[in-house]
This record gives structure tokens, C-alpha cells and sequence, in this order.
């Protein structure tokens, strides 16, 4: 009987601490939206994410083959930032490496964030104070060898590796803007 007493004074303490540990993370913003609520029955999110990268856009191909990755697989992807967008009801990334036709480089990554609410949070959260408004699009900014957007429940990142890449990021962020209206 005394072990299961010595068992008992051992065994409540450490749960009380783990679950005063585990509940005490950080709240979601509140601009978050469910995933759930974002999903429409009979229709396939993925196939619907990899078609966005399927065809050409302005003469750039994929490479490869498209990359889908869940929330374990955004951490090998992306290392350190997983966790603002998987806080941010993250769904899935579609991530492609791509080709233009004069043999230039870049990465196009895909982010369906589930709901409009959290492509803008991570739109805002992400955005460096050294980039530069795109004019006519508000959802969208530029850097160095960059582009980035929004559009509805995606955030997309490009990036190119040269300048031939570069000089079509503009067209190619328009071509992908198109396919996700």
C-alpha cells in the first residue's frame, strides 16, 4: 500500500506541471480562421494546389515535379519559421523548383493557409521592412530576387537564383494570382 501512495504523490505532481506546461501556449492571433471552415465538401485541396503549378507560367516550367508537404514536413522544409504558419491554421505547401526558358532558376512555394484571414497574418507577419510595395497590388511585395503575395487562402513565395529568373518573377506571381481566383 505504501507504494501506491509513494506512486500517487509522485505521479500527480508531474502531471500537474505537464499540463500547466502544455496549456500554456502562446494564443492563436485572433484574425486566425478554422482550417476546417475553409474546406469545401467533395473537393480536393491537394489536387486543387498542385494544378495551381501543373501548367507553364510565362514560359517557366517545373522541374521536378511539385512537392506537397504537411506540418511535419514544413519543419524539414522550412526549418525554424514552421511554427508562425502552422499557428496560423497552415493546410499544406506545394513547392516546386522551376526553370525559365533561357536557363534561369527559381523556387516557387505555395502555401494554402486554409482561409483568406491567415494568408493576409502571415502576409503581414512575413513582411520585411526593406520590401517594396508592388503598384496595383497591395497584396503583394518585392525584394532582392523575391516576390511575394497573397491571394484568397494562399501566400506564395518566389525566389530566383539569377537574374534571368528574376526579370520574370512579375509574370509569373501574375500567372499563379490568376490560376487561384
Amino acid at each position: 500500500m505504501r507504494w501506491v501512495v509513494v506512486a500517487l504523490l509522485v505521479a500527480v505532481p508531474v502531471a500537474l506541471v505537464t499540463w500547466v506546461v502544455a496549456s500554456g501556449r502562446r494564443p492563436l492571433p485572433p484574425e486566425v480562421a478554422p482550417a476546417a471552415a475553409a474546406s469545401q465538401p467533395g473537393r480536393d485541396d491537394d489536387a486543387v494546389l498542385k494544378a495551381l503549378l501543373a501548367a507553364p507560367l510565362a514560359g517557366v516550367t517545373v522541374k521536378g515535379g511539385v512537392t506537397l508537404y504537411d506540418a511535419k514536413g514544413l519543419f524539414d522544409y522550412i526549418d525554424g519559421a514552421a511554427p508562425i504558419y502552422i499557428e496560423r491554421k497552415f493546410r499544406r505547401l506545394a513547392a516546386a523548383e522551376m526553370a525559365t526558358p533561357d536557363g534561369g532558376e527559381l523556387t516557387c512555394d505555395v502555401y494554402d493557409m486554409a482561409a483568406p484571414e491567415n494568408a493576409q497574418s502571415i502576409f503581414e507577419r512575413e513582411r520585411s521592412p526593406a520590401a517594396k510595395a508592388v503598384d496595383g497590388w497591395p497584396e503583394a511585395i518585392t525584394g532582392p530576387k523575391s516576390f511575394v503575395f497573397r491571394t484568397g487562402r494562399y501566400y506564395t513565395k518566389l525566389t530566383a537564383f539569377d537574374a534571368k529568373a528574376e526579370a520574370l518573377l512579375p509574370e509569373v506571381a501574375k500567372g499563379l494570382r490568376t490560376r487561384m481566383r
